[in-house]
């Protein structure tokens, strides 16, 4: 099978070319004209530079591809939120369009657990209506929004996959490298007692589902949605892994459960933050297993591999 991927320079991007290779796809990642392609180029992939403004550069990128996936994201919980984000909603619809009319069989958007709200510590599958209390959340709610119904309407079949949060190589920004990074410096973050309990996931592990989402028996659906994750641990089992790892046992900072206004701003953190950390965010993902699905790194695999790596590209200059 032919399948370009969108996005596919970014961390989770790249996981998902890399994976897509290794389970025999030719593979196309179209990336944005200043985008570092030097780990695609050693996969031997086919890398194109794309304007992701313009309809007729990403209906050439598309053109011959049996699937699309779609792996760009542009909001972060510290950025102004617009619910008609360039990238999370109108690039996602422009990519669609093209998708559809290029022929592509098949749209595949990765999603985020993000959209969900914290009203419940029970473990969330597929099923759960979020209520968004953050703008970032609506904007996830209404980027699948837009999966669907530009999906339905162009007349290609989606699927959605929203992933745990993840640890892996190849990381910049996401919340492992700046844990890993307070870690270095001895002020590894601890809210409450460290108790809350999350679900994580290898990054190796999305790619893998990503591409096995590509030729998944639909069943003749227009579109569907799956969860997925790696395993459960606790926010202080994580610190001990990453302990471990580095060979050090970290110094602490401990932050209350309700913190005040200043203590927030002198913290960095924001109260999205602070209820990730304290409220059971566990995910059921049943569903993708009971398909055939099952993940291959475990919490070890996973730590282990992401501390090597930002060990070798930063040492300790954090």
């Amino acid at each position: 099978m032919n399948a370009v991927v969108f996005g596919g320079s970014g961390f989770i991007g790249s996981h998902t070319v890399e994976q897509l290779v290794l389970a025999g796809y030719r593979v196309t990642a179209a990336v944005r004209e200043q985008s570092d392609s030097t780990f695609l180029d050693s996969l031997g992939v086919n890398v194109v530079r794309v304007d992701f403004s313009d309809p007729s550069s990403i209906a050439a990128a598309i053109r011959g591809h049996e699937l699309v996936y779609n792996c760009t994201a542009d909001a972060k919980l510290h950025t102004i939120i617009d619910t008609e984000a360039e990238v999370e909603v109108k690039l996602t619809r422009r990519l669609i369009e093209a998708a559809a009319a290029q022929g592509a069989e098949r749209f595949v958007q990765l999603s985020t657990i993000v959209m969900y709200d914290f009203r419940t510590g029970d473990p969330i599958d597929e099923s759960y209506v979020t209520v968004p209390e953050y703008p970032i959340q609506a904007l996830a709610v209404k980027r699948e929004e837009v999966v669907r119904q530009a999906g339905r309407k162009a007349g290609i079949r989606t699927i959605l996959l929203r992933p745990a949060s993840t640890i892996g190589v190849r990381d910049l920004s996401s919340f492992f490298s700046r844990l890993y990074r307070a870690h270095i410096h001895d002020q590894y973050p601890v809210i409450g007692d460290g108790s809350g309990r999350v679900s994580l996931i290898d990054t190796r592990d999305i790619g893998r589902a990503m591409a096995w989402l590509g030729t998944l028996d639909m069943n003749g659906q227009a579109d569907d949605t799956y969860l997925l994750k790696g395993f459960d641990t606790t926010w202080g089992g994580l610190k001990a892994e990453i302990d471990r790892a580095a060979g050090k046992a970290a110094a602490t900072i401990r932050i209350p459960e309700n913190p005040t206004e200043e203590q927030l701003a002198q913290l960095h953190l924001t109260p999205f933050a602070i209820k990730s950390f304290t409220v059971n965010r566990l995910w059921n993902d049943s569903k993708i297993r009971r398909q055939g699905f099952a993940p291959r790194y475990s919490l070890t695999d996973a730590v282990d591999a992401a501390v090597r790596d930002l060990i070798r590209r930063n040492g300790n200059r954090f």
